[in-house]
């Protein structure tokens, strides 16, 4: 991992509109930065704005307030975006929460993980679209007898892996996962966690790891935000997170992981957190080399 900023996110803002004069902030003056090569994690609860911030990162959303740089191209500009299309297209992939509506039902797997390559006439370095499917699927612990498969028939492990070879094949420099393990069992979590740390050491793209597991987020991230609310409260590396959480939401969001040892898990204390009406909308300070905290 070098320091090279792949990934600028700056005073991200987007909401959504219930009514002509309702609308909810998803993401409120958010900004964080991805260097190459590394896996930044970014958690909080459900409802926190980090799906939103997935897809506007993706050009899924476009956001009503903000900058996102991608290397160097604002992707936010429709004129910079429609000149780098091809580019920003091939180079940055997205993994869904929920593999099953994701992926094609009446595709087999073969052209579903082929279909990027044909979208974008790419040749494929294995010669043909079915090699290189095959490949994909040995490179994510498949068995190529499934490659005339359809989603249906697979198991929900399977599925995700199916869709990590797809956004695989088009070796990105970028990878956002949104949520790609929750609606899996804990075993398979495990395995899909163990295989993005392994792709990710072989290829060494850069990693937007989205969840809401933080024992998951420990194992596989090198840096952490904290979202609450639409907005980013901590960020620091891992373990610096981890073990000397400051912001009194990280520390009440750490306290409710789970702990294995059934007599330290009826022993433990969960610190309540309550944000105070009215608190300032405080920006993220440096507390400590890389250790950013919210004001």
């Amino acid at each position: 991992m070098d320091n090279e900023i792949l990934l600028d996110v700056q005073h991200l803002t987007h909401f959504f509109p219930i009514t002509k004069k309702i609308a909810v902030k998803a993401v409120d003056d958010l900004s964080f930065q991805l260097r190459r090569g590394e896996i930044f994690g970014l958690v909080g609860e459900s409802g926190s704005g980090k799906s939103t911030v997935a897809r506007c990162v993706m050009n899924l959303y476009r956001p009503q307030a903000g900058r996102i740089l991608y290397k160097g191209i604002d992707t936010c500009d429709r004129r910079a975006f429609r000149k780098n299309r091809r580019m920003l297209q091939t180079t940055r992939q997205l993994i869904f929460q929920d593999s099953a509506s994701s992926l094609n039902q009446r595709m087999r797997v073969c052209d579903i993980i082929a279909e990027p390559m044909r979208i974008q006439h790419i040749t494929p370095p294995r010669g043909t679209h079915r090699a290189e499917a095959a490949f994909q699927m040995h490179y994510v612990g498949l068995d190529p007898s499934f490659l005339d498969r359809y989603p249906p028939e697979l198991s929900g492990g399977q599925r995700q892996r199916v869709a990590i070879a797809r956004a695989l094949a088009m070796e990105p420099e970028l990878l956002v996962a949104d949520e790609p393990i929750a609606s899996l069992d804990v075993s398979i979590q495990a395995q899909i966690v163990n295989l993005f740390k392994h792709l990710q050491q072989e290829h060494g793209f850069s990693f937007l790891f989205i969840a809401h597991d933080l024992a998951m987020v420990e194992f596989l991230c090198d840096r952490v935000g904290v979202m609450y609310h639409g907005r980013l409260l901590e960020v620091a590396p891992t373990e610096e997170l981890f073990q000397h959480p400051l912001h009194p939401y990280t520390k009440s969001l750490l306290s409710a992981i789970p702990i294995p040892d059934p007599v330290r898990e009826r022993a433990r204390k969960l610190i309540p957190y309550e944000e105070e009406p009215g608190a300032p909308r405080g920006t993220l300070r440096e507390v400590s080399p890389d250790h950013f905290v919210a004001e």
